[in-house]
């Protein structure tokens, strides 16, 4: 069969070329869209039934969507070939009248096809990325029995942690082979076979099971990367002569070149990346101006920042920081230590290994999740797990500064702080991330933040395993934490005076000295035992025409005991409860015990955020916060960060709703303080 060139895309050539080739067992298409990977693969697929008379299968994951997608891409290639003639189209099978080939269109949803596909030559997967990894592995391995079957694969692709990058391109070598084609002994014009890049993997060495000798293996794998530039359909033939050149098409892709640069790399270039949704915890990340190539600098402290989740993999990032112009810190090496590496022994193994790499033996700054220094039973010392991390990392040689902080900053707050410098809104402070770090970056571009502000936690199953875990956000929490610990007073400024919190305007809620010969005039004690399913209890004293907010307790209790107690600890002039009726037998036994203190109670403000938004200046102007309480107590923090979160959609407004209760009772016991 002669082929007009003037039919095919230069992919086409390319699939041709490798199509005839026995030693090649994968041709991988990937690349933007309207690149033609599709409808090149239709095109070649029936001129090569045509010729060889074999028999191929096309699969999508999905059977019911293969009808109105590859299906009617044959019938448009056929007759675009000018070959409908040669073919009876039937329900999912198109039958060649010259030999009887068949090509067949399959769901993987359909296991009989599966297990029946050794009589094909050829087996498509048409959107190769919505298969699994399980599902090419058997693919592979039940198509045997002839002599130079081969699987033909199209896909955009997306996510760098796909499991098509991490198994199958980046467990291989690639090398770029010649951009060219020869057909019938002649060479086509370089112009018509240009695309993105055309790789081979390496050969490799493998024993032949019968003659017992190592034998070298030909490459068996060629990937064609193109784009839409690629597509004589959409930009027209480099002679002007054929094609079409489509210039809406091409305007829409110019638009998202200069609009959203990411999509553009993905969706045009073809390049991996992450497509942003816009309610990216870090939204303001640009990969185009924050990262790139910010390497290790020997001559500066190195700060390695950890989280402990074993699954998909202990998180460890590698930063340093220089403080010579502003504060400039930047992230230069990653290790995310997957199964079997995802202990404490293991993962601080291969820290160390990688700093011996690069001949690192200074002082490391250890940085990373509070929880991580709770005891354990990981040994019969009960050491916490950054106890044993840390001493791995001693016994490999290297002297260590725990930087680990009792408590965990707040996750929104750190999130909008991010945000603010990648903005350039925080004066002084710049963060850029190598662009070697490809999964930080990856989870830094795709983690989402919830109705709160906080990291949207979204559990993902492992079909093998059955396990759950959190897909992403790990070292996006490794990042929080060492950003946080260098740049802290700027953190600290910048948290109080969060714009977009109720209780924010000129600076957030002030702080009151507690070194300070405070006099108290009054002191109330605030309970709600059940809001929100948390107990809160908070103790305010007067101090001249200010209350101190002098304690806070936080937790997720259900105990009437512990409510009993915690009330017994606070003194007060007036403990007043705010709860519904079964509590108010509590209230009534703290009255027989307690003989100095006035024990109230009322019934629940029905509309709280009427209340939060009414009391939110008087709070705001009136209430300070205790700096060493919220160093030293965890309840505290708890609190703090709760009302710091608040905003009218949130899930859990807690420390809103008693603190709003407190000064709204405050308020009418007390006018002056109003007036005030």
């Amino acid at each position: 069969m002669v082929i007009n060139y003037k039919k095919l895309n230069p992919n086409g050539f390319y699939l041709l070329k490798y199509l005839n080739d026995e030693t090649i067992r994968f041709i991988i298409l990937y690349g933007g869209s309207s690149s033609g990977k599709s409808y090149s693969v239709a095109q070649t697929i029936l001129i090569q039934t045509l010729q060889d008379g074999e028999n191929t299968l096309v699969m999508r994951k999905v059977g019911a969507s293969i009808l109105k997608t590859i299906y009617e891409d044959y019938k448009v290639a056929a007759i675009g070939l000018g070959i409908s003639h040669l073919f009876k189209f039937q329900q999912n099978t198109i039958k060649c009248l010259v030999n009887g080939a068949k090509i067949d269109f399959s769901g993987l949803d359909d296991p009989e096809k599966i297990k029946g596909i050794s009589n094909y030559k050829r087996v498509q997967l048409e959107e190769w990325s919505e298969f699994e990894h399980p599902d090419f592995k058997q693919l592979r391995k039940r198509l045997r029995g002839k002599k130079g079957q081969q699987i033909i694969c199209t896909f955009n692709p997306i996510s760098e942690s796909h499991w098509i990058k991490k198994e199958f391109i980046d467990k291989d070598k690639w090398h770029d082979v010649p951009m060219s084609v020869t057909i019938a002994g002649k060479e086509l014009p370089k112009e018509l076979t240009k695309v993105k890049s055309v790789k081979k993997n390496a050969p490799r060495q493998i024993l032949n099971l019968r003659t017992k000798q190592i034998e070298e293996q030909a490459p068996n794998t060629v990937i064609i990367q193109s784009t839409y530039l690629n597509n004589f359909w959409v930009v027209g033939s480099p002679d002007g002569t054929y094609g079409f050149y489509d210039e809406q098409c091409v305007a829409d892709f110019e638009y998202d070149r200069v609009h959203d640069p990411d999509y553009y790399n993905v969706y045009a270039l073809g390049e991996w990346g992450v497509i942003r949704t816009g309610s990216e915890f870090f939204g303001s990340f640009n990969r185009g101006k924050h990262s790139g190539e910010h390497k290790y600098i020997p001559d500066l402290p190195i700060h390695i920042s950890v989280d402990n989740n074993v699954l998909p993999y202990i998180s460890v990032s590698y930063w340093q920081v220089d403080f010579t112009t502003g504060i400039k810190v930047w992230q230069f090496h990653e290790t995310c230590a997957e199964s079997p590496n995802n202990t404490v022994k293991k993962s601080s193994k291969l820290v160390a290994r990688y700093l011996k790499d690069i001949r690192y033996s200074d002082k490391v700054y250890l940085h990373g999740d509070a929880s991580t220094k709770a005891a354990n039973s990981i040994d019969d010392e009960k050491r916490s797990w950054m106890d044993l991390f840390i001493d791995t990392l001693q016994k490999e040689g290297f002297e260590i500064e725990d930087k680990v902080g009792n408590k965990n900053p707040s996750v929104a707050m750190t999130g909008e702080f991010i945000n603010a410098i990648f903005d350039c809104t925080v004066p002084g402070i710049e963060i850029y991330i190598d662009e070697s770090c490809s999964v930080s970056i990856e989870d830094y571009m795709s983690v989402q933040k919830d109705a709160n502000g906080a990291i949207l936690k979204t559990k993902v199953k492992n079909k093998t395993t059955l396990q759950t875990y959190e897909e992403h956000g790990h070292l996006s929490d490794t990042f929080r934490y060492v950003v946080v610990d260098l740049c802290n007073e700027q953190y600290t400024e910048f948290s109080n005076r969060r714009k977009r919190n109720l209780y924010g305007g000129k600076g957030m809620l002030g702080f009151f000295n507690p070194e300070a010969q405070n006099v108290y005039s009054q002191r109330l004690v605030y309970v709600m035992p059940n809001v929100d399913g948390t107990f809160v209890l908070v103790q305010a004293s007067r101090c001249g025409d200010k209350w101190h907010l002098t304690d806070a307790l936080f937790r997720e209790t259900s105990s009437i005991e512990e409510i009993k107690t915690a009330c017994l600890e606070h003194k007060a002039n007036t403990c007043l409860f705010e709860c519904s009726s079964a509590y108010y037998q509590t209230v009534r036994e703290l009255r027989e015990i307690v003989k100095d203190t006035e024990v109230r109670v009322k019934k629940e403000f029905a509309d709280v955020d009427k209340r939060i938004a009414a009391t939110s200046d008087f709070i705001r102007n009136n209430f300070l916060l205790s700096p060493k309480m919220l160093e030293e107590s965890q309840d505290y923090s708890d609190f703090i960060t709760n009302l710091m979160d608040y905003n009218i959609n949130s899930e859990n407004k807690s420390a809103s709703i008693i603190l709003s209760g407190l000064a709204y009772h405050i308020i009418k016991s007390f006018p002056e303080s109003s007036a005030a």
